[in-house]
């Protein structure tokens, strides 16, 4: 009988955009996460749901919204916590409701321009140039 192959996880990240153009960042309170970086809402899919998904699944879970999904990526190499995972960008709109903090220490809404502001995870800085190009 052959090995399984081990399922790179995936994760679903969203950057969420209000109407006024604004995105939603998010500080983890995880007390296994000591550097306490922000980053763009996320987490993995199960293995029974697609990223898309599992992104509308994370923004109801985490935020208490809903989102629309405007666009999304393709699937980007990437590291978490020394953990080898598939990241799935999507872009998206709120489709209802304020955000709640849920199981993070802070959110906030930001302007694309003040992005730089903020310390970023490692896993989030390319997306913050990339949200910066002109």
């Amino acid at each position: 009988m052959k090995p399984r192959a081990l399922r790179i996880p995936r994760v679903a990240v969203g950057i969420i955009e209000r109407h006024d153009n604004h995105v939603l960042i998010v500080l983890p309170s995880s007390p296994d996460d000591p550097t306490r970086l922000w980053q763009f809402p996320r987490g993995l899919a199960n293995i029974d749901e697609s990223p898309e998904q599992a992104m509308r699944r994370i923004a109801d879970e985490q935020l208490g919204i809903g989102v629309e999904i405007v666009v999304g990526q393709p699937p980007v190499a990437a590291e978490i916590n020394g953990r080898e995972v598939e990241m799935r960008y999507f872009f998206c709109g709120v489709a209802d409701e304020e955000p709640r903090p849920g199981p993070y220490a802070e959110i906030r809404w930001v302007t694309r321009g003040h992005l730089r502001e903020y310390e970023f995870d490692d896993p989030s800085k390319p997306v913050v140039e990339w949200l910066l190009e002109p």
